[in-house]
């Protein structure tokens, strides 16, 4: 199947700091699902979502469960079909074994290409998410964040990956019928577990306990500046998408407007406070991190922002207590 050449699909590239929301929002949209970035984060729980390294690597973003998410694609009205390897093929690590898994990720592609539909990869030419279009002797064509820089987008070969964590691809073969009010609800009980279950990994705070591991690392000034623009740059959009989302949640579920309403109230102040950190440390140089004032500053944000975001995860909480 990997000799076959189809033609690149047309498709319009959605914009999102976290490239899996961007990638799975035009699948979709091009599958002719009626939804946005703020839809798919939030359903998918990507908008309550943080994960932040000790030293604040720019892998961050990216390391959680990425199939704790395919269920809320299922609340837009889309099956999924996903091959995740969890096996590291980058390229001082790829070997027979990775590359066997490199070509499912690409079989299971090709297949739905020649089909007639996109799909997610993971790896296009740095630890990212894209959208394959097509694909040609053994290689990906995609529409990456390479569309907003200027940069080109090559074929990428179908071991040519650089996927940290393993190939990954993700199909949306089918369409479901989902009735909204029970999406919402189940939404809203993903967003509560999420937000309600801190926890600390290896090197990595996940929730609430990802502040404090960011303070942490500004506090002893050891926080990779690239690393810590980029994740600015990425939790400041997902507090966003959280205040939008549960605002439509709110509008969508009068009886439950009350705590919903509070919780996207609480978020706009977590997405304020992280616009704060966000323009002191500019992606991709991260501005004046090594000054002990920006640092301070950045802290006392960051300090508002979980101040805020632990309220938000109070009234998601008695909302989905109230379900």
């Amino acid at each position: 199947m990997g000799d076959t050449a189809m033609v690149p699909m047309d498709v319009q590239l959605q914009p999102a700091w976290l490239t899996w929301v961007s990638a799975t929002t035009t699948c979709l949209k091009a599958l002719g699902t009626d939804c946005d970035t703020v839809d798919v984060a939030g359903m998918t729980g990507y908008a309550f979502v943080l994960s932040v390294h000790k030293e604040l690597c720019p892998s961050g973003p990216t390391v959680f469960d990425w199939c704790s998410l395919l269920a809320g694609v299922q609340l837009l009205g889309r099956t999924t079909l996903n091959f995740t390897s969890g096996d590291c093929h980058t390229a001082e690590l790829a070997c027979d074994r990775t590359r066997a898994h490199c070509r499912v990720a690409f079989d299971l592609v090709a297949r739905e290409i020649e089909a007639g539909r996109p799909c997610v990869v993971w790896g296009a030419y740095v630890p990212e998410f894209a959208v394959a279009i097509g694909v040609d002797n053994d290689c990906y064509h995609v529409k990456s964040f390479r569309q907003f820089t200027g940069e080109p987008e090559p074929p990428i070969p179908y071991d040519g990956l650089n996927a940290p964590g393993g190939p990954y691809a993700l199909g949306f073969p089918t369409t479901i019928d989902m009735p909204q009010e029970r999406a919402d609800e189940a939404a809203i009980v993903r967003a509560a577990q999420i937000l309600n279950q801190p926890r600390h990994l290896r090197d990595y705070g996940y929730g609430p306990t990802a502040y404090d591991t960011w303070i942490a690392a500004l506090e002893a000034n050891v926080a990779n500046p690239f690393g810590n623009a980029y994740n600015a740059a990425c939790w400041t959009e997902g507090r966003h998408f959280a205040h939008q989302f549960l605002g439509r949640l709110a509008g969508r579920n009068p009886r439950l407007a009350g705590p919903l309403g509070e919780a996207a109230g609480a978020y706009g102040d977590a997405a304020s406070a992280m616009d704060r950190v966000a323009a002191l440390f500019p992606f991709p140089h991260g501005g004046n991190i090594g000054n002990a004032d920006v640092r301070a500053e950045a802290i006392e944000a960051l300090k508002r922002a979980k101040a805020a975001e632990m309220r938000a995860a109070k009234s998601v909480a008695a909302a989905a207590a109230a379900l």
